[in-house]
């Protein structure tokens, strides 16, 4: 039976907002970080303000048969939260409650990654929460998760104790390993083929690590050959707590140094002491390669400061197209990686890699869960840019030079996968993975209305359009 939209804003405490209306192409605007937005056009947007407003949306999508999005904080590159059909904006469930005792956070899907960490700090504890500050927990838990200190506490999804999920029908559900085990098994890294909305999560929490300190050291863009193999020795010597990641990038407009590009070495450490850390930053550097352009001393920081430092490379209305890859051949990956940000149209684009090694969390494989597919190596390249003119000279550029790095790439992460690209999606997942997280949609999501995602491109939709599903 078909629902009015009237019935519709009657039930819902928060907004609904259709397409047309006063408000509607703001709403829309705003549903997506990147300054790129898809093509898609919801026909309604529900901003909800409670749980009940979700089932409500979902209901609604069922009774007319359409297709339904949501939207922690809009921040995956590829714009997939804006979708054609139902719309939920969750921005107003951000909500975290920490009980110290147990070491238990109750998170809505739209609290952010600073607030998350602060709030966590604040009580002595900690959680490998994303590296960009403004990020969602929805968006970022149900992807997997690949956060601060990885190396020691693993993918974020990993530390989820249970979870409240709206399935396609607008039941309320409670999954966990011993609650619907299938929907929590899906729920762990399936991304954008979950076929419900997670409402609340309850996550594992660590004691935050006594001390922490970054140092980094930079050298030209044209050393990262040796750059890179000095990486490789320190991934298998540097505990699972020493974070280390390479940055190819043009400097900070602050340096003076106009579009070089260089590629630095970041050591984040999460230890038991400044003296250990200073012990760790002195070896690290035995190791690197010497004359160094520019070295910063072991500096003390926290969670919030990192954050600061980490979004000054991603300004709020840029355009971007992002994409990634796991490989097990730093050499190739680093080097094709240092080519693409040398050529780049874009003095902004960068890239990050990053090299885990034998005392990593991921060097002891994951746990049984739709996250599925990761590498010993992860390059990452950021295409940053203005204006929309620009829009498909550097998506050809982007693609072009991930495309050259297929012979040595193992899969994709979907948080970082160009998604409007076809196979991207499927590389997310290991082949068994894909087929059970498609026939679990078809038991708990039957009419399809979480599945089937399409990802199309603001400029070359018409050229290379993906139909994004399960198998």
């Amino acid at each position: 039976m078909k629902m009015h939209i009237e019935d519709l804003r009657n039930q819902v405490s928060g907004h609904v907002i259709a397409e047309g209306e006063a408000g509607f192409a703001a709403a829309r605007e705003g549903f997506v970080w990147n300054g790129r937005k898809p093509q898609a056009t919801p026909r309604v947007i529900v901003q909800a303000a409670s749980v009940a407003d979700v089932q409500a949306a979902v209901r609604y999508a069922l009774a007319h048969g359409y297709r339904v999005s949501a939207r922690s904080g809009g921040h995956n590159w590829s714009g997939i939260a804006l979708q054609d059909g139902v719309a939920i904006d969750l921005s107003a469930l951000n909500a975290v409650t920490i009980d110290r005792k147990a070491r238990v956070a109750e998170v809505e899907p739209a609290a952010k990654n600073l607030a998350m960490a602060i709030a966590l700090t604040a009580e002595g504890l900690a959680f490998p929460v994303g590296h960009c500050g403004d990020v969602a927990m929805g968006g970022y838990l149900l992807g997997g998760g690949f956060g601060w200190n990885e190396g020691t506490w693993g993918p974020a999804c990993h530390l989820i104790e249970k979870a409240e999920v709206v399935l396609a029908d607008g039941r309320i559900v409670m999954v966990s390993d011993s609650e619907n085990p299938d929907i929590f098994w899906a729920l762990r890294g399936a991304g954008p083929l979950f076929f419900g909305i997670v409402t609340r999560f309850w996550l594992r929490l660590m004691p935050l690590p006594p001390a922490m300190a970054v140092s980094t050291w930079t050298y030209p863009l044209a050393r990262v050959a040796e750059v890179t193999a000095s990486l490789k020795r320190l991934s298998n010597v540097l505990p699972g707590f020493a974070e280390v990641s390479l940055s190819l990038a043009a400097a900070p407009p602050h340096l003076g140094l106009g579009d070089a590009k260089f590629a630095t070495v970041i050591l984040t450490v999460y230890g038991g002491s400044m003296a250990e850390i200073s012990g760790l930053v002195r070896n690290t550097g035995d190791i690197l390669p010497d004359a160094a352009i520019a070295h910063t001393p072991t500096t003390p920081i926290d969670f919030a400061t990192l954050y600061g430092i980490v979004d000054q490379s991603f300004p709020d209305g840029s355009r971007y197209g992002v994409d990634c890859m796991w490989s097990e051949d730093a050499d190739t990956t680093f080097a094709g990686l240092a080519r693409m940000v040398a050529n780049a149209p874009s003095a902004q684009s960068n890239a990050i890699g990053v090299i885990y090694g034998r005392n990593s969390a991921l060097h002891r494989g994951l746990p049984d869960a739709a996250l599925s597919v990761t590498g010993s190596v992860c390059g990452i390249m950021h295409g940053t840019w203005d204006p929309a003119a620009d829009d498909a000279l550097n998506l050809a550029w982007l693609r072009a030079g991930m495309d050259s790095l297929d012979p040595v790439t193992n899969g994709r992460y979907v948080g970082h996968a160009d998604l409007a690209r076809p196979g991207r999606m499927e590389a997310c997942f290991r082949p068994d993975a894909r087929s059970r997280i498609a026939a679990l949609a078809k038991v708990h999501d039957p009419q399809g209305i979480f599945g089937n995602r399409k990802v199309q491109d603001a400029i070359v939709s018409q050229q290379e359009t993906a139909v994004l599903a399960a198998e």
